[in-house]
């Protein structure tokens, strides 16, 4: 490929990546909007959004929207059957599993939310596939359809038995995942809830970044702000004190602690709420000082971090300690 060509295709490929991550954004505003005036989206706004959000999906997988919008009603829930664990599409393409979340009220918002995030990481073999929003017919349950991929990474982890992993086979899951968030963050998606339970694993060790729950867009004007509560052991340092406008980084913490856990058999910090949390990592890592710490933009436990800081001060001995975490034994070096 010529020079000029290869530049025609990182234009077209960053046009596409901006075009995904302004649609998304713009929904995620039309959700937020009607969240703040307290009306409930009704079934029709919800079928509309719902059209947009395939859109969406079209452009992150195809690079471009479909040819032409049509009114059109909300996919229904009966087109889809259940087997067992995994769930089949009658009459077309197998494979397809249902996230469910019941609606009703705000919920609707939710599900749209998730599914809007979900549909803007399709087209990347680390990212779960998208395919619809559907309803079930005279309810307000709804439902997120995804391409089947397999058990969660947790449930892997479980089988296992303790049997840790060794470096050669965490590679090519970070490698995969990493890949994945790159491409979530250049569709302007920061997830927020990266873990093990959010990690799918299919066939022949495919790994896929799943769950966009907790999920943000970069450039939507007021994000909901994420409560890690009870989910703290993968969340960054940004997250647990509330920083307003954390980035893509707090992703990074997430694979970081993903990979640690892969290494060593149990999360490198594991607190009990979110003050604990943030005491364990400073614990290994050292308490930030003063500039560093203001530089996160704090909005919580403030006074605790200067206790930590003074009683660090006084201790004798090392005050950064990750190699603890991590043995060199585990690493091939």
């Amino acid at each position: 490929m010529s020079a000029a060509a290869a530049a025609e295709v990182e234009t077209v490929a960053a046009s596409m990546t901006d075009t995904v991550a302004t649609r998304l954004a713009a929904i995620c505003d039309m959700i937020q909007a009607h969240r703040a005036s307290g009306t409930p989206i009704s079934a029709r706004r919800a079928a509309a959004i719902s059209a947009m959000i395939d859109d969406v999906a079209a452009t992150a997988a195809e690079g471009r929207p479909r040819a032409f919008r049509r009114k059109r009603r909300m996919a229904s829930a009966r087109g889809y059957k259940q087997k067992g664990r995994r769930l089949g599409q009658q009459g077309g393409r197998g494979g397809v599993i249902f996230l469910h979340r019941r609606s009703g009220g705000s919920y609707v918002s939710d599900v749209l939310r998730e599914a809007c995030f979900t549909a803007a990481g399709g087209g990347h073999p680390s990212l779960v596939t998208f395919r619809t929003v559907a309803r079930k017919p005279g309810t307000t349950d709804y439902y997120i359809v995804m391409d089947y991929v397999g058990p969660s990474l947790r449930a892997v982890m479980g089988d296992r038995g303790g049997r840790l992993f060794p470096e050669a086979e965490v590679r090519p899951i970070m490698r995969q995942l990493l890949a994945g968030a790159v491409a979530m963050h250049g569709r302007g998606i920061v997830h927020q809830d990266i873990r093990p339970d959010n990690i799918l694993v299919g066939d022949g060790g495919a790994v896929k970044i799943c769950n966009y729950g907790a999920a943000k867009s970069m450039a939507e004007n007021d994000p909901p702000c994420y409560d890690p509560a009870g989910m703290c052991a993968y969340v960054a340092p940004e997250v647990l004190v509330k920083t307003v406008d954390h980035g893509a980084l707090v992703d990074a913490w997430s694979l970081g602690c993903v990979m640690a856990e892969l290494l060593t058999g149990k999360p490198p910090f594991a607190g009990e709420d979110e003050a604990h949390q943030l005491f364990k990592i400073f614990d290994v890592l050292g308490v930030p000082c003063r500039r560093a710490w203001q530089a996160l933009k704090p909005q919580v436990h403030d006074d605790k971090v200067q206790l930590w800081r003074a009683r660090q001060q006084r201790r004798v001995g090392r005050r950064n300690r990750p190699r603890e975490l991590v043995p060199e034994e585990t690493l091939s070096g």
